[in-house]
């Protein structure tokens, strides 16, 4: 009887409510990372760089065996901070007289490891310093980044996360053709979830 392999150790967060569309971009994000070692997703905030970026992660678990690890940079305010925050989502110790990003690239030398590292924009020059010394360390490990402009560092795959389609306002399609535009949906999948619920009788 074959033994049922493992569920891949990953940190992303539950979804706490749909995710509406985006089946084209998740699939290119998915092939870049497959041929791209660094994929950095940018666009304005709010455009939904970070949950796209979840949602490919969470389709690539299989991926991993070593893990699928988020880390949420958008609460830091020092630079220093970025390789901390990195070892503790990784659970890796710190050694005294070791730079942190050393003993980063030392404790997952041999993982395949996918590392995302959400909303770098304020943090850009740690996060690249970060990921290039990590990939250089690292050959089985892969990076997939969320920042409103590109990290710099050199192999990295920019893709500029798209807005989700509209209608156009001076020609509306029939309502009935109105759910094939992402944005519709999700108002009216958003709009239901927060409908009040009748009471009975």
């Amino acid at each position: 009887m074959a033994r049922e392999r493992a569920p891949t150790p990953n940190n992303l967060p539950a979804n706490l409510t749909t995710f509406v569309g985006r089946e084209r971009e998740i699939a290119e994000v998915t092939r870049l990372l497959a041929a791209a070692r660094l994929v950095t997703l940018t666009g304005t905030g709010g455009c939904g760089k970070s949950r796209l970026a979840v949602e490919v992660a969470r389709g690539l678990q299989r991926d991993f065996p070593d893990g699928v690890r988020a880390v949420e940079l958008a609460a830091l305010s020092e630079a220093t901070l970025v390789p901390y925050a990195v070892a503790g989502v990784l659970e890796v110790p710190e050694h005294p007289g070791t730079p942190m990003v050393a003993t980063l690239g030392r404790a997952s030398r041999a993982k395949t490891l996918l590392l995302v590292l959400d909303n770098c924009e304020h943090l850009r020059a740690a996060c690249a310093h970060l990921a290039d010394a990590l990939l250089r360390e690292c050959p089985n490990l892969r990076i997939l980044a969320t920042s409103r402009a590109p990290l710099g560092v050199p192999g990295e795959t920019i893709w500029r996360v798209p807005s989700m389609s509209l209608p156009d306002v001076h020609r509306l399609p029939p309502p009935d053709d109105l759910g094939r535009y992402e944005s519709i949906r999700l108002f009216a999948e958003r709009a239901g979830s927060n409908a009040p619920i009748a009471s009975p009788g």
